[in-house]
């Protein structure tokens, strides 16, 4: 059968994202078994919340019914359910499993779902219940900060995460894996390890770390899974080395005495770099990171450094990530009295194209409105391909707006109007190669909504699984407008990137338009945009690197310039825009000059080292100063006050200050920890 494009309909759906990732995954590899779940992230309702903490209690430990938890998650609502709330004051927010097809109707009188996760296998194992909380745990001075990470491949056994003593800094690692079934009707997510089995584990290892990491993936990771471990540079060790790595033989670094904290996520969910599947796992680790520092000293401050993103979303605070992670830390910090900072890394998408914007000016009677742009989608993709449509106000509803997609061959959809809750598909052999969703809008809380936009969604352009592809080449999406007030439309394009090692096979897609290749003389080449281009820099920012809270920064990425002394934004660097987040809370130096990228980390194995660069290296950095200036962050905490920029102690810090040409990239100061030495090279503050 040849192309054809459905008309409007009805879809059944949540999030586009996860409606069509698993249309194309049940096409090339259908899970094996049939007990299939979905994480969701819900909230009780009713007037009684402990009737209603103990009604979820009793279904997840029913064997008929279809919700189940991860064991850690559920002892924080087993121990809400006794006599004593030891989280009085905290929302009834848990994350749960619920089987694959049980509708929102079925619980609606107990709880609302927030958000909803990528379907998973639970396939039975003999992997044991683990406790909610350890029988023993450390307890550390309260002058200490702790510092967490979230990220891919965690080198646990790394020298520069042990003491003098040579005993792990770690309390405990959560190495998060795809879930499975337990004994219990639990999800287990993974495994823990404590410091004790950490410290047993550096004994096994002695000089050959890499057969440890080995037998620990061997029972926790798919075979055909990235195991970043056992590779010699991975992108969480490098990150948390920058955020908190010492020398045990330099008794004088003070981070030698920050309790560490990581809970490294599964390779599957990193692989999918949309950002599909590791919104779940994120939220989930927060709120695990957040119990084991309160273990370790319930006073003393957490700072948790995730140095990832995801591109198109929102941008305004209401991606379920940011949001439900912002959250937690705020909330944590009312509730329970410890300071809680995360640093989230800006963005490396400056000059990716993925952002473009077409607008329309006030009129009365609009004629030949359309409006079009070439979206590239490349041969050799395996994976899917995503196109978000948003407006950036109220004022601007999308659905104001008719789109046509026509394919690189000429087959266009022609316009309709798309209602709240529809799709048209782009059929082949009566399979799906690209699908136009109208998402509706999404209450998360009282007064913050999600509102609702437009997702343009293809399939990949090569298989080895015989499936429906879609054609390669120069897509073009046209918009019509009709009304008369303004409207600006964002279009963003969905991260879609092979990471260094995985086996994804994904190329990003990009817009194009013929005024895409000014002259640059900063690059001597042909890649600058020109004034009237449709595609933009602004707005390049991560869509997790939004959400406006006192506890969260952003750090973006600043090259050394050691002729000038200057600190200007690295190339990457993304923007911000005034529909959005201005720019990102400061910036530190990534690259320490143009022909020297990166910042100096180790690798996976002790001893090593490896430069990475990004605002990947940027949070890390951020993260490091923040946890330098630890005493501040409690006194700003404890007086309810100050903006972000009050949390830096400048007494062991250096800043510089940016011209106001690149705070969209920089924010308003570049930071450096200073060194031994003193100042580094002449800060003007």
């Amino acid at each position: 059968m040849p192309l054809t494009w459905t008309a409007p309909a009805p879809l059944e759906f949540r999030d586009a994202y996860l409606d069509f990732s698993w249309l194309v995954r049940q096409r090339r590899q259908p899970p094996v078994g049939s007990d299939l779940h979905e994480p969701a992230f819900v909230r009780l309702k009713g007037a009684d919340p402990a009737k209603a903490r103990r009604t979820l209690r009793d279904l997840v430990r029913d064997a008929t019914s279809p919700l189940l938890m991860e064991p850690h998650e559920f002892g924080v609502l087993d121990a809400r359910c006794g006599a004593t709330d030891p989280d009085a004051g905290l929302p009834d927010e848990y994350a749960l499993y619920r089987r694959l097809g049980t509708a929102d109707a079925d619980h609606a009188a107990l709880f609302d779902v927030l958000d909803t996760g990528s379907p998973v296998s639970l396939q039975p194992d003999t992997a044991p219940a683990a406790p909610a909380i350890p029988a023993a745990p450390r307890r550390r001075p309260t002058s200490r900060p702790i510092v967490a990470a979230i990220d891919d491949g965690i080198g646990f056994l790394n020298g520069r995460f042990r003491t003098s003593a040579g005993a792990t800094r770690f309390h405990a690692v959560w190495l998060q894996a795809l879930e499975q079934g337990g004994p219990q009707k639990s999800a287990h997510l993974g495994q823990v390890l404590t410091a004790a089995e950490i410290d047993a584990a550096i004994a096994r290892a002695g000089m050959d770390e890499t057969a440890e990491y080995c037998a620990v993936n061997a029972g926790l990771i798919h075979a055909d899974a990235h195991r970043s471990s056992e590779h010699g540079a991975s992108h969480g060790t490098h990150m948390l080395d920058l955020a908190a790595g010492a020398d045990p033989a330099e008794p004088g670094d003070p981070a030698l005495g920050w309790p560490l904290l990581a809970v490294q996520l599964p390779p599957q969910a990193i692989a999918d770099t949309s950002g599909t599947h590791f919104e779940s796992y994120m939220v989930q680790a927060m709120r695990w990171i957040l119990r084991r520092a309160q273990e370790i000293d319930p006073a003393a401050p957490v700072i948790v450094n995730i140095s990832m993103g995801m591109h198109a979303g929102p941008k305004d605070g209401t991606r379920f990530a940011e949001y439900q992670i912002a959250r937690e830390a705020a909330l944590w910090e009312q509730v329970k009295k410890q300071p809680v900072r995360v640093v989230w890394a800006f963005g490396n998408d400056h000059d990716s194209r993925l952002m473009a914007e077409l607008s329309y000016d006030k009129a009365q009677a609009r004629k030949a409105t359309d409006q079009s742009i070439e979206w590239r989608i490349q041969p050799g993709d395996q994976t899917e391909s995503y196109l978000e449509l948003r407006t950036p106000s109220k004022d601007m509803p999308v659905s104001a707006l008719q789109i046509e997609l026509e394919t690189p061959d000429g087959l266009a959809s022609g316009f309709a109007a798309l209602a709240e809750g529809e799709a048209r598909s782009l059929d082949l052999d009566g399979g799906a190669v690209a699908r136009l969703y109208h998402v509706p809008a999404r209450t998360l809380d009282t007064g913050i909504e999600q509102r609702a936009h437009m997702v343009i969604a293809v399939a990949p352009t090569e298989s080895c699984h015989g499936e429906p592809l879609a054609p390669a080449g120069a897509w073009t999406l046209r918009l019509r407008y009709k009304g008369a007030p303004a409207l600006r439309a964002t279009l963003q394009i969905q991260r879609d990137v092979n990471l260094v090692g995985y086996r994804g096979e994904a190329r990003q897609s990009y817009f194009d338009s013929p005024e895409a290749y000014g002259w640059d003389d900063r690059q001597q080449d042909h890649t600058a945009l020109e004034s009237d281009s449709p595609i933009r820099h602004d707005g390049s920012l991560s869509a997790l690197a939004t959400v406006r809270a006192r506890q969260i920064f952003t750090a973006g990425a600043a090259v050394e310039d050691a002729e000038s002394a200057l600190k200007r934004p690295a190339r990457y660097a993304a923007r911000g825009a005034d529909w959005t987040v201005s720019g990102p809370t400061a910036s530190t130096v990534a690259d320490r000059s143009g022909n020297r990228p990166g910042q100096l980390g180790c690798g996976t194995l002790s001893g090593t080292s490896r430069a990475i660069n990004g605002t990947s290296a940027g949070a890390a950095l951020m993260t490091r100063a923040l946890a330098l200036s630890a005493d501040r962050i409690v006194a700003n905490a404890a007086a309810g006050g100050g903006t972000q920029l009050d949390d830096f102690d400048w007494t062991v810090l250096d800043r510089w200050m940016v011209p106001q040409a690149d705070t969209g990239r920089l924010g308003p100061y570049v930071i450096r920890p200073r060194d031994d030495t003193g100042p580094a090279s002449g800060p003007d503050v």
